[in-house]
């Protein structure tokens, strides 16, 4: 058996490896709920900041671009320049060209024009008769508009010469418009191509990404326009971003291998910003608040060895003073007592101990005499409650019934309903018990007095064996029993019936059984048939007779005695009790069923 100080050892430890157990997953569940949280909901804050920042940029230069082509000067020049002869056409174009060369500064972003005809006729702004834009117009950015299908698209970067004064080139980003005939809606008669600088876009894009690792721009056909710099479409982590975005990932948080991915779509086109954010990152910007709760979660566990182990030395000796005593308790001594002088709660303990074992012995003797008196008390209410005041109010109707008619059948009733009340008076602990034969000579007179007020509603058959009759029962235990088989059992079914009793002695224990063939008991109700005492008063059944007929063998017989019911309905009910078999002549028997009564 181990010692209660290495038991407490044991727990001390175990609760300190729990502590820091539990430290360590609250450190990593505030990391990963809290901390990663609170990192990545800053990171899609900034990502939706650049997204609407990206998205006021794009809605401003469309909007311009749908104002030139609602205008007469654009409106005249796609209606009207074939009709013109060949000077009238050049003065046209170079008037539309210095309007839109006017506007140009409205914008910063658009660097130049371009002017398509249905039959794909170019002209650029920057060079107005040049085949230059022409050529550019079968390149992939494009074509790719031309099978989108849409009125209005920007396109993805491509290189071309910013003028026409220079052959250096630059990264251009194309919003191509359709325009259509203001007098006529559905009519189409030309494009208007916008040339964007695409400086303008990756310097908002290049602020906007600071804290990123990645961050890609792509058009609704996933085409990429705008890689973090120095890191190109060929690079593995942008070619897996996109592979990944391409996947109609949903918008906003997604979990991905190595880290967390974040999109935020354009309300008016479906471009997509996508941002990676790795996990290596995530611990790199969070490890002082880890470093922190795991600082504290050490030192925690530490501080509770510390201060747990004095207390441990100091409590155990009386704790095991204590435990000796309460083993001698347990044996039945109560004449044990402990005596500890540490003047502080384990003393008091002590003391209290000492007094417990005192006020416990007198408050066995208590109980003992309690019980006696509770066990006289309550065989006396039973009996009272089995002879109710109104039988009283019966005797006397009966006997003025009785004198005024001279009938002979009232005068036998009466008088063996006078010899019921003479046994039933009988309620001192030595007549507790009678023999069968007193019990049935009672029950007679009972069923003689009910045989009156049912006529002919009943028969009795009797089979009591010989060896039965000198058997000790309670006083008044059948009829109860006979009772509810007269008014529970064959008065509602409205015909005569049948009411069997018996009594034999199989290996010392006396059988007595009362069968009727009555309406019966629904199963439901006989399951609980004994535990409904007085509060089930609905239950078809006599309330107090059964209950307390019950209550009374319990208490005179304890465990050596049952009581079961059978029924079946429409079929009859059948009561069966058992009970040890005592004699006139066993007085030791019988003073120990008696002394139960009390």
């Amino acid at each position: 058996m181990k010692s209660i100080r290495s038991v407490i050892l044991q727990r001390i430890v175990m609760v300190a490896i729990i502590s820091f157990l539990l430290s360590a997953a609250f450190t990593y569940y505030y990391y990963q709920s809290i901390v990663v949280k609170q990192i990545i909901h800053e990171d899609e804050t900034k990502l939706s900041q650049t997204v609407r920042q990206l998205e006021y940029m794009t809605d401003d230069i469309a909007q311009f671009s749908f104002s030139l082509i609602i205008s007469n000067q654009l409106q005249s020049f796609y209606k009207t320049y074939d009709q013109l002869d060949t000077f009238s056409q050049f003065a046209l174009l170079s008037d539309t060209l210095d309007y839109l060369d006017e506007n140009k500064g409205l914008r910063k972003e658009v660097s130049s024009f371009a002017l398509v005809l249905p039959d794909r006729r170019v002209f650029w702004s920057e060079a107005r008769n040049d085949r230059y834009f022409s050529e550019r117009l079968k390149e992939d950015w494009y074509r790719n508009h031309i099978r989108s299908g849409q009125q209005h698209s920007f396109t993805e970067p491509h290189e071309m010469i910013l003028n026409s004064n220079t052959v250096e080139k630059g990264r251009i980003i194309s919003f191509i418009v359709t325009v259509k005939d203001i007098e006529q809606p559905g009519r189409t008669i030309g494009e208007l191509i916008l040339n964007l600088d695409y400086e303008s876009f990756e310097s908002l894009l290049d602020f906007g990404s600071d804290d990123f690792e990645d961050l890609l721009w792509t058009n609704q056909a996933g085409y990429l326009l705008y890689g973090k710099k120095k890191q190109e479409a060929g690079h593995p982590l942008t070619r897996s971003l996109l592979l990944t975005a391409s996947e109609k990932q949903p918008e906003g948080i997604s979990s991905v291998k190595g880290g967390y991915m974040l999109i935020d779509r354009f309300e008016s086109n479906n471009w997509k910003l996508v941002t990676f954010i790795s996990q290596a990152s995530l611990m790199e910007r969070g490890k002082i608040v880890i470093y922190l709760l795991g600082f504290f979660s050490m030192t925690s566990t530490i501080l509770i060895l510390l201060l747990m182990m004095p207390a441990i030395f100091r409590i155990t000796r009386p704790i095991m003073r204590l435990y000796h005593a309460m083993n001698a308790v347990s044996s039945g001594n109560l004449n044990t007592s402990v005596h500890i002088r540490t003047g502080d709660e384990l003393e008091k303990l002590g003391l209290g101990f000492n007094r417990m074992t005192d006020q416990l012995k007198v408050h066995l003797e208590e109980s003992i005499q309690h019980e006696k008196d509770k066990r006289e008390l309550e065989l006396e209410l039973l009996l009272s409650r089995l002879n109710p005041h109104f039988v009283y109010n019966t005797l006397n109707a009966v006997i003025y019934m009785a004198q005024k008619q001279g009938n002979d059948d009232i005068v036998r009733m009466v008088g063996a309903f006078i010899r019921i009340l003479q046994d039933a008076v009988k309620m001192d602990g030595a007549g507790a018990l009678i023999p069968l034969r007193e019990e049935i000579r009672l029950l007679r007179d009972y069923i003689a007095i009910q045989s009156y007020r049912y006529i002919d509603m009943f028969d009795v058959v009797w089979d009591i064996r010989h060896e039965a009759d000198d058997c000790l029962v309670p006083r008044n235990l059948i009829q109860p029993f006979v009772e509810n088989a007269i008014f529970h059992g064959i008065c509602p079914k409205d015909a005569a019936g049948t009411i069997r009793i018996s009594a034999a002695v199989t290996r010392q224990t006396l059988v007595i059984q009362i069968e009727d063939d009555g309406i019966g008991i629904e199963p439901e109700q006989l399951q609980t048939i004994w535990e409904m005492g007085e509060r089930k008063k609905n239950s078809g059944l006599r309330h107090i007779g059964l209950s307390h007929t019950r209550k009374r063998v319990e208490h005179l017989f304890g465990g050596q005695a049952s009581m079961r019911m059978a029924s079946r309905p429409g079929q009859g009910s059948t009561v069966t009790v058992e009970l040890p078999k005592l004699l006139p002549n066993s007085r030791q028997l019988s003073r120990e069923s008696a002394s139960r009564a009390l």
